[in-house]
């Protein structure tokens, strides 16, 4: 798998900090702390508020205390370079997966997480590739249900639900009722930033630029009407996909 961060990504999310610390929001550890997802990449420990791991303050403070945007993006892919790749969330946390989805359980509420594993050059979300992506998710689900007959629900939250490859996967009722994430203001994972990569992990160049433009023109509202991608939330009861709740 080609590496999960690169000095394009990066400098687009410091981008986002250098105007979150020049429009007085807070410091620029702040920033970086609530604003991107590097500790996540870099693999430096769970993100907690306020900032707990060792790693993770450390390079904070190097990155904070960095010059221009330039040298605190050489400090923080220093860092990277230097570091085994991040242990992915579910493999970290051992949860049920099967192909590209895993499932996290949560007291009666089971939240979908996808992961970009295939290594072939096509994108998982190929057309030919749907049916069994489809498979694999009610594959998943049904296994987990079977453990836990207490869930009710199957939550979500990402931007690739407002893509029809990705939504199509899902029972109609799941994404009908979707509704648009706002007024949130940390972003630590890839619901909202990984709209900016495809596939292979390279930039996504038309939307890193307006996302940019969007970020000159920001005053400090809502920072998720800066994606230009939708991050959608959905909801639905556990019968929706062919489970029966108990």
């Amino acid at each position: 798998m080609p590496a999960q961060m690169s000095s394009e990504f990066a400098s687009l999310q410091l981008t986002l900090v250098d105007r979150f610390v020049a429009l007085g929001l807070g410091t620029y550890a702040a920033g970086v702390h609530q604003l991107t997802n590097f500790q996540r990449r870099l693999g430096l420990g769970t993100p907690t508020d306020p900032p707990s791991d060792p790693a993770w303050l450390d390079l904070l403070e190097r990155i904070a205390s960095g010059g221009s945007h330039d040298e605190r993006i050489d400090a923080l892919m220093t860092t990277f370079e230097s570091l085994p790749p991040a242990v992915p969330q579910h493999i970290q946390h051992s949860w049920p997966t099967e192909g590209v989805f895993s499932i996290e359980v949560v007291g009666t509420i089971a939240r979908t997480h996808f992961y970009s594993m295939d290594t072939d050059e096509d994108s998982p979300l190929h057309p030919a590739k749907l049916e069994l992506r489809q498979r694999e998710l009610l594959t998943v689900l049904s296994a987990v249900y079977t453990d836990h007959p207490e869930l009710t629900h199957v939550v979500g939250g990402s931007w690739l639900y407002s893509t029809n490859a990705y939504s199509s996967l899902f029972p109609d009722i799941h994404v009908r009722n979707a509704h648009v994430r706002r007024d949130r203001h940390t972003f630590r994972g890839m619901s909202h930033w990984g709209q900016f990569l495809d596939h292979r992990w390279n930039i996504r160049t038309n939307l890193a630029d307006e996302f940019r433009q969007r970020i000159r023109d920001w005053n400090g509202g809502d920072p998720c009407e800066l994606f230009p991608i939708d991050t959608l939330e959905v909801n639905s009861p556990i019968e929706a996909f062919g489970l029966r709740a108990t």
